[in-house]
């Protein structure tokens, strides 16, 4: 059997949980006369599939042939990216091939529609976004990893301004919570303090046992259920669980690599980004779940401390609170890798 599943981050696999009903309200509001947005944030703990649903969202905009999406790296200056990325698209170049929209990037002057250089380009992408709206065309801008850092601050307030001179401009990014955070909080950014964010919770388990009726159709009814609850709705979990099934077909033989994959791939860069009090929180849960009473007699902090460091890790994604005082962890089998801190 072919393996359908992927652990690499970002890739679109051939096998993966849908978000249909987030993707679709993402590309519905953009795509109104009048919308409800200009910007979505996508938030959730790293491997929840913020890139792929990005990767979807941005695909479907793509097919339409009104749009055209142009994809930022936020460590680079963006606005420069935006004008390389329009003049490079094979569905507007047409719109810019002239001597006129000659232009490049490394501090030569431009000169547009006239005689006058142009070396400002925010000028020149007002200019290009211009032409754009005169043929109806609309920019989806997409942003993977956006964090607080000058870029991404410089690009926020620019993106602002082009809205308010009312340019045909999207915005789609994602990003951990704590660094979604950051930037919403930034006192200069109050617009993306509205911003609508969805935070990416776990997948059903309905969907998951449904993928992996399909991939695994000669398998019985309870290993469906087995592999569906081990990813605890958990994004990389369901394709690592996959792939590693695809590959040994015995559910025993899989934990092993399973938790090498997690703790490699994942969980190491989250343990090592957090602060040192929650991590004391988090060595409290010897198994995936614990009550918070439980919790304050093991820290050595009081109990409003503890609840706002539980409050953190819940923002986080690692942990989860119902109203009886139970706290759970959210990512599978991350209890054995608290373990062994």
């Amino acid at each position: 059997m072919n393996n359908v599943f992927t652990v690499t981050f970002g890739q679109l696999p051939s096998s993966y949980i849908n978000r249909e009903h987030v993707s679709e309200k993402i590309c519905g509001d953009f795509c109104l006369d009048f919308p409800l947005s200009h910007i979505y944030i996508i938030s959730g703990v790293r491997g929840s599939g913020k890139t792929v649903l990005l990767t979807n969202v941005s695909k479907t905009i793509e097919k339409k042939k009104d749009w055209l999406v142009v994809d930022v790296n936020p460590n680079r200056e963006i606005l420069e990216q935006i004008a390389s990325g329009i003049y490079e698209n094979a569905h507007v170049k047409h719109l810019f091939i002239s001597k006129s929209f000659s232009f490049s990037f490394h501090g030569i002057g431009f000169s547009i529609e006239g005689d006058t250089p142009v070396s400002n380009v925010k000028t020149i992408l007002e200019k290009m976004l211009n032409v754009l709206k005169k043929h109806n065309q609309k920019l989806l801008i997409t942003v993977d990893e956006a964090s607080n850092n000058t870029h991404m601050r410089s690009f926020a307030h620019d993106f602002q301004s082009l809205l308010r001179n009312d340019y045909p401009v999207f915005t789609l990014m994602t990003g951990l919570y704590e660094n979604v955070n950051s930037l919403q909080n930034n006192k200069n950014l109050t617009f993306l303090y509205r911003a609508p964010k969805i935070d990416l919770g776990p997948l059903d388990k309905k969907l998951i046992e449904k993928e992996y009726s399909s991939v695994f159709n000669e398998e019985k009814e309870e290993t469906i259920s087995v592999l569906a609850e081990l990813t605890k709705g958990y994004a990389f979990a369901y394709q690592v669980v996959g792939y590693l099934f695809s590959k040994y077909k015995k559910i025993d033989k899989i934990y092993d690599e399973l938790d090498q994959y997690l703790s490699i791939y994942v969980y190491d860069k989250i343990w090592s980004r957090l602060p040192v009090n929650e991590k004391i929180y988090l060595k409290c849960f010897q198994t995936d779940l614990t009550s918070t009473e439980n919790i304050i007699s093991r820290v050595p902090y009081d109990e409003k401390s503890c609840s706002v460091y539980r409050d953190r890790l819940i923002k986080r994604g690692l942990i989860a609170a119902n109203a009886y005082g139970i706290v759970s962890l959210t990512l599978p089998r991350f209890e054995i890798f608290i373990s062994k801190q």
